[in-house]
């Protein structure tokens, strides 16, 4: 399976949890459908490799931006993303309040706004394809 239709079956599973009100787990899922949309892209642009197999969700947007500079800047929600990508897995201490319902819609948000980034401005050119698909 490719990563972007990874990412389309993880966003819709976050929802899903949305919607039947399991709000951190709608969240854990909504940052990792989040990291697969970027990596469906992350062929397009020189990278480390180990980024392939990693949860660098800044360091994937990273790649990607010094190639396809966003129309509006995605970094606070990429941080937010790495910050509760582990923080709504391992929820120790007193935080299970703040997994609201607006707060995991935030996250579904951002999965919308990373989608659209990602399907919008992270476009192969004529250039690209020719590498990738050099004739023979």
């Amino acid at each position: 399976m490719d990563f972007y239709t990874n990412a389309q079956e993880t966003e819709q599973s976050a929802i899903s949890l949305l919607e039947t009100g399991q709000y951190r787990h709608s969240i854990f899922l909504a940052c990792l459908a989040i990291e697969l949309y970027l990596k469906s892209k992350l062929y397009l642009v020189p990278h480390r490799p180990e980024l392939e197999k990693s949860h660098d969700i800044i360091g994937l947007y990273d790649a990607l931006c010094n190639r396809y500079q966003p129309k509006s800047d995605l970094r606070p929600n990429i941080n937010i993303c790495r910050k509760y990508f582990n923080e709504a897995r391992y929820p120790y201490g007193g935080s299970a309040n703040i997994y609201t319902k607006d707060f995991a819609m935030e996250f579904v948000n951002i999965i919308a706004d990373v989608k659209d980034y990602i399907d919008n401005e992270c476009m192969a050119t004529v250039e690209d394809l020719q590498k990738m698909y050099p004739s023979m």
